[in-house]
């Protein structure tokens, strides 16, 4: 990124667009002669935009060229689309950018020379010393602007932090949407400009994405009446429609982190960045492109209301009792959220047990859900989520095998997505402390017989033998005898063998 931000980022952005939309000059021009009436869409006029040379003219040629592109880059590559108001404001910025930037025109040329014994020369100028100066030293106004911009945004702020690392924006803390709401009504009371022109353009190229930011924050519901300090979407009608909002949130404010890092490093450039503030800003990386695929993972348990709904809850949640409304049958939701700006396939899930080994077993979620339902692989699309479901007492006889195999139980599972190229994400990990008392409800919960409950039994008390046994002393020996006993399922055919 130079000293044009604002130029930059719309020429970088007209390119991607018509690479996605994989059209040439020559077919953008004989599209705009066919229009009624024509357009004028001719080489000459766009090769300059799409170069940086020049900053697109407001108007017809312009909107119907990002119109054109948009459709066509959703139509062959599933762009989402940004809307020509968004490109409007993007213009708009670069070209208070261009005319205000010392030495540049419209046109991007440098400022004309003159041929002199075949030598190119520049023509005398004539600068007086204070002026050198000025430039050369930022001026106290823009240190002061500077100064409540960091104050109101600190780079090490935790707004940023939840930001950057948020999987989705179905709900946002308080603590992030109040700071980042009440930064753009300070900033916008604020009348001074910066002296310097660049300085300027980025600033108002980060007015207009924080705008549409807290357009997106401002549509969201204060929940915090209900105990939970979180703004949360609203549910316009399907999931699909939510997902869409979601997505639209996710863009606002990739825009606005992506603005903020524009002028938060030009500040640095130019020493209104304090030494403390400084060390942070090797910290922040910067938001994530086109070409980055990022899939966030989950677990999650999941169980069934009275009218047949299944609910996602946190798996400790899951595993504690006294709740009538959630019943059985129990299962653990691996979800995967997709925070890049591309479509992605999900191919397959499985959850690892690690129990020590070299290499973790797997347990492989079926491709069809409750009732038969497919449910893997599935299509997960820019800014979305999705879910696919395992049988929680399954996994449960896989711990009780694994126990009896290797003389040890699981100490930890993570879930884990596979797209359709082969590449794996993988979530966080969580301790059998954490997992143990929602597999050993959902094995109770799965029972239908009392055939079936005693071989659940069964395969509890085995597990829980094995650990035993690995451990090898008289004492723990008596404990396993007292597991069994404490176990006898009914028809007592559970024995102990020493």
């Amino acid at each position: 990124m130079g000293d044009t931000p604002a130029v930059d980022q719309l020429v970088e952005a007209l390119n991607e667009l018509r690479e996605k939309a994989d059209m040439s000059l020559g077919q953008i021009e004989s599209w705009g002669k066919m229009q009624k009436p024509p357009v004028n869409l001719g080489k000459s006029k766009l090769s300059p935009w799409f170069q940086g040379k020049s900053v697109p003219d407001p108007g017809r040629p312009f909107d119907t060229l990002i119109r054109l592109l948009e459709d066509r880059a959703l139509q062959k590559e599933g762009l989402p689309k940004r809307g020509v108001g968004r490109w409007q404001m993007m213009r708009n910025a670069a070209a208070t950018e261009r005319r205000f930037l010392p030495g540049l025109g419209n046109d991007g040329d440098s400022p004309k020379t003159s041929v002199v014994s075949g030598e190119t020369s520049s023509p005398p100028i004539h600068v007086a010393a204070d002026s050198v100066l000025s430039l050369a030293l930022p001026s106290a106004a823009d240190r002061s602007k500077a100064g409540r911009l960091l104050v109101l945004l600190p780079p090490d702020g935790q707004w940023q932090v939840w930001l950057r690392r948020a999987q989705t924006m179905f709900r946002v803390p308080l603590s992030v949407s109040h700071p980042v709401c009440d930064a753009y009504e300070a900033l916008e009371d604020d009348p001074l400009d910066y002296v310097d022109p660049v300085l300027q353009g980025a600033h108002e190229l980060l007015m207009d994405r924080l705008a549409l930011f807290c357009d997106e924050l401002n549509g969201m519901t204060d929940i915090s009446d209900e105990g939970l300090q979180v703004l949360e979407m609203s549910h316009p009608g399907t999931a699909a429609e939510r997902n869409d909002l979601n997505r639209q949130a996710c863009q606002a404010r990739e825009e606005f982190l992506r603005g903020y890092r524009d002028l938060i490093n030009l500040l640095n450039a130019r020493g209104l960045v304090p030494a403390g503030e400084r060390d942070h800003l090797a910290d922040v990386p910067p938001v994530k492109g086109a070409g980055d695929l990022d899939i966030g993972v989950d677990l999650l348990a999941g169980c069934t209301l009275s009218d047949g709904r299944i609910v996602q809850i946190p798996i400790i949640a899951a595993g504690e009792e006294g709740s009538q409304i959630l019943s059985e049958p129990y299962y653990l939701v691996v979800t995967a959220a997709n925070r890049s700006v591309q479509d992605v396939q999900i191919a397959s899930m499985r959850i690892e047990m690690d129990y020590g080994a070299e290499h973790p077993m797997a347990y492989l979620v079926s491709p069809e859900g409750p009732g038969g339902k497919l449910q893997l692989p599935f299509q997960l699309s820019s800014h979305a989520s999705h879910e696919a479901l395992a049988n929680a007492a399954e996994l449960g006889h896989a711990f009780a095998s694994v126990a009896q195999e290797h003389r040890v139980l699981p100490q930890r599972i993570r879930p884990i997505a596979r797209t359709g190229s082969g590449i794996e994400f993988n979530g966080a990990w969580h301790r059998m402390d954490e997992i143990g008392p929602f597999l050993l409800k959902a094995l109770r919960g799965s029972s239908g017989s009392a055939e079936k409950e005693t071989t659940i039994l069964r395969a509890e008390a085995e597990a829980k033998a094995a650990v035993i046994r690995a451990e090898g002393d008289a004492m723990a020996w008596r404990t396993r005898k007292e597991a069994y006993d404490a176990l006898q399922g009914p028809g007592g055919d559970l024995h102990f063998d020493a």
